[in-house]
């Protein structure tokens, strides 16, 4: 039998040392909507309500999402984790050039009336009369419950980053869910998930930040989002 060659046997070794190096699961979930025969499939308007932090009151660290129901497990956040994800969404959405947008900054004065005077109606109808008021077709609104840093540098990390949001589209016709998706990724070494080989590769074989996978996880999003491209 031939033995390796000194390269062969360099990059296998080289292997061993990358493999606690994270990757990622593909884990976007998407959202049941409601749709209707008689609406447009994209909502070319659309107005972004500020983004919100889901945090627990109690030791549970579980929290509800106000649209869609669905129970997440909270984390500790920074501030403004709400705010870095809001921020590339509404990016995104905006160099798409497909939508017309109101930004949450010119949106957030007529989103804090209404819920202030409808507090008991369910979240999806103040969405839609948030639309209804600015005139538009849709009214996206995001959730952030995990945003939580690496512990560590690129290339040796204690932990790894941890983000989990949802991004939901409500229609201003009916108040009905047109769109909604949630990204739930903490990330693997290539060791615990060989499936995301890729993924491991096209990262630079590094340890992401949370800002990174969130980033990733709003694009992975919008690829489903009614008309985005």
């Amino acid at each position: 039998m031939k033995p390796f060659s000194k390269s062969f046997v360099a990059v296998l070794t080289s292997l061993c040392v990358v493999l606690p190096v994270l990757i990622g699961c593909a884990s976007s979930t998407p959202v049941r909507t409601t749709p209707a025969a008689k609406e447009p499939v994209v909502l070319k308007r659309l107005a972004v309500v500020p983004f919100e932090k889901l945090t627990s009151s109690d030791a549970s660290r579980m929290a509800r999402c106000p649209v869609c129901g669905t129970v997440f497990t909270t984390c500790d956040m920074p501030q403004n984790a709400d705010l870095i994800i809001q921020e590339f969404f509404v990016g995104k959405l905006e160099k798409s050039g497909t939508f017309s947008i109101i930004p949450p900054y010119q949106s957030d004065l007529v989103h804090q009336k209404v819920k202030s005077e409808n507090a008991k109606l369910p979240v999806t109808k103040q969405l839609q009369k948030v639309g209804q008021a600015l005139g538009v077709d849709g009214v996206v609104a995001g959730y952030v419950s995990c945003f939580r840093e690496r512990v560590g540098y690129r290339y040796s990390a204690e932990r790894p980053a941890s983000v989990t949001f949802g991004v939901y589209l409500v229609r201003a016709s009916d108040g009905e869910l047109a769109w909604g998706s949630i990204y739930d990724k903490t990330q693997q070494s290539l060791s615990e998930n060989v499936l995301q080989a890729s993924t491991f590769f096209s990262r630079g074989l590094k340890w992401v930040t949370a800002a990174e996978l969130a980033e990733d996880g709003v694009e992975e999003l919008l690829n489903t989002f009614p008309g985005y491209r």
